[in-house]
């Protein structure tokens, strides 16, 4: 306990370059204990957001009951959903989130609703379809997340489609996930939190040419091998214990803002983001101890003598290879050897194996790339003589991302080879229609003369249609002759004329003599229709009840908002209408949040990394500040220096990316074996992992010339 403490106090007394160093370490790990606390919050983000979304959904019966009527409808991409309320009595029920039931006229909307109202674009594009005026908020408790759009509205006199809600609160209990959802977030939480871990062990290490000459000194002074090491292990105990105060400090900052952030359409309240108990206990226990064991470890190949320090023989101290090659073949072997039945633990053993040996690998690699490399001009040089006497240094820089990397490659081959299984037909035919609009107990020529002149709309088609639900045999349509072509197959047609289809019920076709048998053909929406078919002419007089009227909008695909004009003028003739732009494919919703939260982590994961690296190329800038002096001061010209330090990134880059598109390729290969699904690379996401990654680095570099400058100043040969 005394050589720890001691470590401790030679880490906290060393003056302002210790004091740096040790900031430095404390803000890389403070940034890897954010990403974990949060990873630890994931549970009760998808428990309380489940539980939102259940305590919303109304239980139809009899008794004091609400009617509510829903009116979905989508801003540019984010669908939200408009509920029309109305007490069908008193006692009637109270949406969770309401504080009140909404007046006829009023609208509770939600914080993301009325921040969006506040704009300019909001005022245009969205109030129009806004029934009514805006009151108040929607609370936490009725909302998913803090970016849901959605309002209730009151009403009166709602029609039949309306629920008669007694309560609210679904009280089935929790949904688990599908085995596949299950895999691919443990997949994703590997791909995330793996490099994160990464970079914390690099970020133990350094400084290690300034540890190394004070466990020198120490030895001067009589210290053992051993006490070395317990002193070493002190350092690294103060950095972690340090970086996991900065990361409990930083976190509470992140939660506290948490629902200001949204990525790819997704956030969470503040409230959600609490770790669990077990996994914070595991973050704080586990990050001090693996800063030791990686300090230890660092410690092994370097003998620190009273004269100073010794690293082992040439011939010795080249890497190994076999046991860095024991890692990705054990991974892969576990992989090969499983299926979608294996359960996650064991894919998850054998992703973290194959990537952990991407990083193990990746040291080796440099080392023997940059053992042969010689030649060229200064620049060159001076980079490649930098790597050749520590390999290892660069290469644990770029490893983070390098396994970043690979992770998030063959994570999206794994989204690309199972997304089929998530997405359905709809049978929707965009090429006829874009949009579809439907009302209740509306004017069919107006409400299609309506839609059709608004704004980006080059063409309607209204049709009407009667008769019960669900019973296309005893359907009517009427509508023009342009509208009928839609549903049906004729060549000639004149107002007056009347069709029936082939199935229409014998009983609704007698009360139309004159009828033409005609084929039928699916609408817009993939529904095929029956009955019969009659022009305004032929349906002048006769007693249809109460309809219905689809709307087929096609939209000039040049103007960005043509969509939203129309859901707004469908809004002007009817708060119920309900408004849906055409798609051959919808995907599910499930594995769409799950996909939005995998690529919102892979971009937090990134820009932390990118910070970490560029805390760790200042410090060891820092630490060549006399040797960087020196050069100057015998006349190394200042770009020189600076492409150098250029190239010192670019090679082990250039390894590391070749590496992590190997593994990943292979990863994501023997994932998509697993899952069953054909083996399919993305070339374009390919290139673009990789070149997200090679910025990063590149983005570094760049960001650290300003102190290699700095460094270059006659000042920077001082030395105490």
């Amino acid at each position: 306990m005394r050589e720890l403490a001691l470590g401790a106090r030679l880490t906290l007394a060393g003056g302002r370059a210790g004091l740096v160093r040790s900031t430095v370490t404390a803000f890389t790990i403070g940034l890897g204990v954010v990403v974990l606390l949060v990873a630890a919050s994931l549970p009760a983000m998808h428990g309380d957001r489940q539980a939102r979304g259940d305590g919303r959904v109304g239980t139809v019966g009899t008794g004091p009951a609400l009617l509510v009527a829903e009116v979905p409808t989508a801003f540019r991409t984010q669908e939200f959903n408009g509920r029309l309320v109305e007490p069908a009595g008193p006692g009637a029920p109270l949406p969770p989130g309401l504080t009140r039931l909404p007046r006829p006229g009023e609208v509770f909307v939600s914080p993301a609703l009325r921040d969006l109202l506040a704009t300019t674009e909001g005022r245009r594009l969205v109030a129009p379809r806004i029934p009514g005026r805006v009151v108040g908020t929607i609370g936490d408790d009725g909302l998913l997340a803090p970016s849901e759009l959605g309002y209730y509205a009151g009403a009166r006199r709602l029609g039949a489609e309306a629920r008669r809600v007694i309560r609210f609160g679904d009280r089935g209990g929790r949904r688990a996930l599908p085995p596949i959802l299950g895999l691919l977030t443990v997949l994703g939480l590997v791909a995330v939190l793996l490099p994160v871990a990464v970079l914390v062990g690099a970020a133990v290490r350094t400084g290690g040419e300034e540890r190394d000459r004070r466990l020198a000194a120490l030895r001067l002074v009589g210290a053992s091998h051993a006490m070395t090491r317990r002193v070493a292990a002190g350092e690294a105990l103060v950095a972690a214990g340090l970086g996991l105060v900065l990361g409990a400090l930083l976190f509470l900052v992140v939660r506290a803002n948490a629902g200001r952030l949204t990525l790819w359409e997704l956030s969470v309240f503040p409230a959600d983001v609490r770790p669990s108990l077990p996994l914070a206990v595991l973050v704080a226990a586990g990050v001090p101890a693996a800063a030791v064991l990686v300090s230890l470890l660092a410690l092994r190949r370097v003998v620190a003598e009273p004269l100073g320090v010794v690293r082992r023989a040439e011939e010795s101290r080249r890497r190994r290879l076999w046991w860095r090659l024991l890692l990705p073949a054990a991974g892969l072997l576990i992989l090969a050897t499983a299926n979608a039945d294996s359960g996650e633990v064991r894919v998850a053993a054998g992703t973290v194996a194959l990537l952990i040996g991407v990083a193990a690998l990746l040291p080796w690699v440099v080392e023997r790339a940059v053992a042969g490399l010689g030649g060229g001009a200064v620049a060159w040089q001076l980079a490649v003589r930098r790597l050749q006497l520590d390999p290892g240094g660069p290469a644990r820089t770029v490893s983070g991302v390098a396994v970043a990397v690979a992770g998030a490659i063959a994570l999206q081959m794994v989204l690309t080879g199972v997304q089929e299984d998530f997405k359905a037909e709809t049978r929707e035919d965009p090429s006829r229609a874009t949009v579809h609009a439907a009302f209740d107990d509306v004017p069919a020529a107006a409400a299609g003369e309506r839609l059709a002149a608004a704004q980006g709309a080059r063409t309607a088609v209204a049709i009407a249609s009667y008769g019960p639900p669900g019973q296309p045999e005893s359907a009517v349509h009427v509508a023009p002759c342009a509208a009928l072509r839609e549903l049906i197959r004729v060549s000639r047609c004149a107002d007056g004329d009347v069709f029936r289809s082939p199935r229409a019920r014998p009983s609704v076709a007698e009360s139309w003599p004159g009828a033409r048998t005609v084929r039928t053909r699916s609408d817009p929406l993939g529904r095929m229709p029956g009955g019969i078919f009659a022009t305004p002419r032929a349906a002048r007089g006769v007693e249809l009840g109460n309809g219905s009227v689809d709307v087929w909008v096609r939209v000039n695909p040049e103007d960005p908002d043509a969509v939203e004009h129309v859901r707004n003028a469908a809004a002007t003739i009817s708060p119920q209408a309900r408004v849906q732009q055409l798609r051959r494919t919808r995907t599910d919703a499930e594995f769409d949040l799950l996909r939005r939260a995998l690529l919102a982590g892979a971009a937090i994961a990134i820009g932390l990394i990118g910070c970490s690296l560029l805390l760790t190329a200042l410090d060891q800038l820092r630490e060549r500040r006399r040797l960087l002096a020196v050069l100057v001061a015998f006349g190394t010209r200042t770009s020189t220096l600076a492409w150098s330090v250029l190239w010192q990134s670019a090679v082990p880059v250039a390894l590391g990316l070749a590496l992590a598109v190997s593994s990943g390729l292979a990863l994501g290969a023997v994932l998509q074996r697993l899952l069953d699904t054909p083996v399919h690379v993305g070339w374009a996401d390919v290139v673009g992992m990789a070149a997200v990654g090679a910025a990063v680095v590149l983005a570094v570099t760049a960001a650290t010339l300003p102190l290699l400058w700095r460094t270059m100043r006659p000042e920077g040969l001082r030395w105490e």
